[in-house]
């Protein structure tokens, strides 16, 4: 049923914008220009560098060479 609804709407859009092009009224819908992207900065802050002897697994590494 909402098929049909959906057909029958079109039909009535349809038929009325021909109706109204031939009367000279433009039916078409006026679009408005895109503003510009605004300039996006993202700050981060670096990750605080971690010394060999805090890592385990380095730490195993050296010790095992």
């Amino acid at each position: 049923m909402q098929t049909l609804t959906e057909i029958v709407a079109a039909v009535v859009v349809h038929s009325s914008a021909a109706a109204f092009s031939h009367l000279g009224v433009p039916v078409e819908a006026h679009q408005a220009p895109r503003p510009a992207p605004a300039e996006r900065t993202i700050a981060r802050t670096s990750p605080k560098p971690t010394a060999v002897a805090d890592c385990p697994q380095s730490r195993a590494k050296a010790v095992k060479t």
